[in-house]
């Protein structure tokens, strides 16, 4: 199951603030302490509005995603949104925070991965045309290479991301490292 909406509308708190991180934790935490401790449930997580629960049984995921429901909207004045889903994650694998997770091995979300090919692939052709790199883009190899430590990611690595290891740290000892 996964995000929550208000009955009020579309509106909520900007992604990536600070405080929308701090609000949806100090929000939800009588949820999070509902469902650990008083439902009794070992596999639960939650990280803003994306929750993952696992269990074993289709069916009694089913009767407690009615209950989360119920606690929603008597306790918390929520709505589960339409898009939750039941499944077998063995088959899809879990796509939460980034990652999609196989018993065995992640991998990074499709999305995720496409942007991450188109971006590289464009700094590439300024590499190879002799174009400086910005620092946008510098900063874009380096958030990429924190993406893809954590997951199965080493023919991606070597792909897209080895061509520009040595134009990244020219550009970061020339115009970084010198500055500071």
């Amino acid at each position: 199951m996964k995000r929550y909406s208000h009955p009020i509308g579309d509106k909520g708190i900007p992604i990536g603030n600070y405080l929308s991180q701090w609000s949806g934790n100090f929000y939800l935490s009588s949820f999070d302490h509902w469902i650990k401790e008083v439902k009794g449930i070992k596999h639960y997580f939650r990280y803003m509005d994306d929750i993952v629960i696992l269990h074993e049984s289709k069916e009694y995921l089913h009767q407690l995603r009615k209950e989360i429901d119920a606690y929603f909207r008597i306790e918390l004045k929520l709505t589960i949104k339409e898009n939750w889903q039941v499944f077998p994650t063995y088959k899809r694998g879990i796509d939460f925070v980034g990652y999609r997770s196989f018993l065995n091995y992640t991998l990074l979300r499709k999305s995720t991965c496409k942007n991450f090919k188109v971006k590289m692939v464009a700094i590439n052709k300024k590499r190879l045309n002799g174009k400086s790199l910005t620092y946008s883009e510098w900063c874009s190899i380096n958030s990429y290479k924190g993406w893809l430590k954590h997951c199965n990611s080493y023919r991606l690595q070597i792909k897209y991301l080895k061509p520009l290891e040595q134009y990244a740290d020219n550009y970061y000892n020339q115009n970084i490292k010198m500055k500071g």
